[in-house]
């Protein structure tokens, strides 16, 4: 037991880096700190994919086992997320393609509809705020919903959301701005309350 928790605390203060050096020399602890650490996010982000949680889980699984088996050919990376997060998202939309008959249906990955949603409740009051931010997020392309998600809420730098959206580093940047000034427009057109929105909300300031 003592043994175990000291590898266990190794492995929550490495770097990415270090931890995926660990995972493909064959340290198991490392494996399995990538899995719990990473798991919850991918199964987020999948959901805003597709409602069939046994198919994002599914996903999960497959995401990992294929890493599992195949570690010692993968390469030095130095941010974990991102890297799981595009392997997870191809992985699910090859499933999302196929039909009931295992045939493949004209979809792209580009074109996949990501209904992003605001948690229900986030303090007293909050209610009207998250319908209005609801209501203007449907208003967004599924592009735009994924790109604040994952720039935002994920945390993803803007070169790490152009290699998962397959975009160029200024295509990113536009997609973003697009999005957060129209979030901004259907706010302010429908009500007062932009200013306290934005301070609840900090990320709907103006992006940079």
């Amino acid at each position: 037991m003592y043994r175990f928790g000291v590898m266990e605390r190794k492995q929550n203060i490495l770097s990415d880096k270090e931890l995926w050096k660990d995972f493909i020399s064959g340290e198991n602890d490392a494996f399995k700190t990538i899995y719990e650490k990473h798991f919850s996010d991918l199964y987020k982000y999948g959901c805003y994919f597709s409602k069939d949680e046994d198919l994002v889980k599914d996903c999960i699984q497959d995401l990992f086992i294929n890493l599992h088996n195949y570690r010692t050919r993968l390469k030095p990376i130095d941010r974990i997320k991102p890297y799981l997060i595009a392997s997870f998202k191809r992985n699910l939309f090859n499933k999302l393609r196929l039909d009931s008959e295992g045939k493949k249906r004209q979809l792209r990955i580009d074109n996949l509809p990501f209904d992003y949603s605001f948690p229900d409740k986030t303090g007293e009051n909050d209610d009207n705020k998250i319908a209005l931010l609801q209501n203007a997020m449907s208003e967004l392309t599924a592009r735009q919903r994924e790109a604040i998600y994952l720039k935002y809420v994920t945390g993803l730098s803007y070169n790490e959301l152009s290699a998962i959206m397959n975009l160029s580093y200024q295509a990113s940047r536009n997609l973003i701005y697009h999005g957060m000034e129209r979030l901004r427009i259907v706010i302010a057109n429908k009500t007062l309350l932009l200013f306290s929105i934005i301070m609840k909300f900090p990320f709907l300031k103006r992006a940079h």
